[in-house]
């Protein structure tokens, strides 16, 4: 069994994905199951990481899904919050077909929304980069916006991306357990992200992109170890 920290340590973002690596649909599902804040316990007893933040979840995923063994490819939702699932169905295109795909865990709020290939829109929507559709999956982190702020105040936005960005630290360390590496994608458009969901206000907006799939090595990169022999 692989440690935590042998994990943590060599975590890294892939430059590339290779377009052809499958992830099993249990490890997706696992993967998805570890970014749940479990927002009905207390503070205290949710799952690390979600300990370290005090508000209620404001962050769910539109998931492009490519390949993942067992699963139709096409376009998921997860309400990170399984209370939200209504408020996420009502800003979002009333054509979706909301069902749960085959072996989900019953209480993983993850719906597949349509069916079909999905992986130039993923690219399309990342600035066109083709690791958004080369990869098993990539997703775009959607915030309850308005909502939030209005709660919150403006100082608020900030937390958002601090929990956009614990949830890809997270990915990323569950990528690398699951033998595929993950990285974030900070080029995106937002406007065509919230037309392929069908989100036409500011009660959300996509803050942050990720993705996950088979790396492609760069032979240039070396690894060194962080101290010199006679400092370790």
């Amino acid at each position: 069994m692989i440690s935590a920290g042998q994990i943590i340590r060599q975590r890294r973002s892939l430059l590339a994905c290779d377009g052809r690596t499958t992830i099993p649909a249990q490890t997706f599902y696992r993967m998805l199951g570890r970014v749940m804040p479990r927002p009905e316990l207390a503070l205290a007893k949710r799952p690390m990481p979600w300990d370290a933040i005090p508000w209620a979840p404001t962050i769910h995923l539109g998931l492009f899904v490519h390949r993942v063994d067992g699963i139709d490819p096409g376009l998921y939702a997860l309400a990170r919050d399984a209370a939200k699932v209504e408020k996420l169905k009502g800003a979002m295109h009333g054509h979706f077909s909301w069902e749960q795909p085959p072996g989900c865990p019953q209480p993983l709020p993850l719906f597949l929304l349509e069916r079909g290939d999905a992986r130039l829109v993923a690219t399309q929507v990342s600035c066109r980069q083709g690791i958004a559709g080369d990869g098993a999956f990539s997703l775009g982190m959607l915030a309850e916006y308005r909502s939030a702020l209005l709660e919150h105040g403006p100082w608020f936005y900030r937390r958002l991306f601090w929990e956009a960005g614990l949830i890809g630290q997270v990915l990323y360390l569950e990528a690398e357990a699951a033998g595929v590496r993950s990285t974030g994608i900070g080029c995106y458009f937002d406007d065509p992200v919230h037309q392929v969901f069908g989100v036409q206000d500011l009660e959300f907006q996509s803050l942050y992109h990720f993705t996950v799939g088979g790396p492609v090595d760069d032979p240039r990169l070396t690894t060194l170890p962080p101290y010199r022999p006679d400092r370790s």
